[in-house]
């Protein structure tokens, strides 16, 4: 298991696409649950995934733009766009969940012509 993530960790930032140790930290919990069943199960005799830390994730902290840069945008962009502009920055909604928001009028005539 050492040599294992230690391989990804290093192979990480070579591969295409790239990736770093969050994801090398999510694809080890992944696999310590899997081989966890695996010894509940008494398939194995035990989980070979014990690396003290192993699995967790140390991400920065995403950079949030200034105020009066958000303004200045506000400003550039079409209205329509606005309300995604402020749901985005202050709800840190991504892009697809934006996109998929609908207005009252919209959802109440698809619930009701579906």
């Amino acid at each position: 298991m050492r040599r294992w993530r230690k391989e990804r960790l290093e192979q990480g930032l070579k591969a295409k696409p790239k990736f770093g140790d969050v994801t090398v930290a999510k694809a080890y919990r992944l696999l310590h649950a899997i081989l966890a069943r695996a010894a509940d199960d008494k398939v194995i005799r035990r989980n070979p995934c014990r690396i003290k830390g192993a699995g967790e994730e140390n991400s920065p902290e995403r950079p949030v733009v200034a105020l009066p840069d958000l303004i200045g945008l506000l400003d550039c962009i079409p209205a329509r766009y606005r309300a995604m502009l402020l749901l985005a920055t202050f709800a840190g909604l991504r892009f697809g969940e934006l996109a998929a928001l609908r207005d009252r009028t919209s959802i109440w005539i698809a619930l009701r012509y579906a």
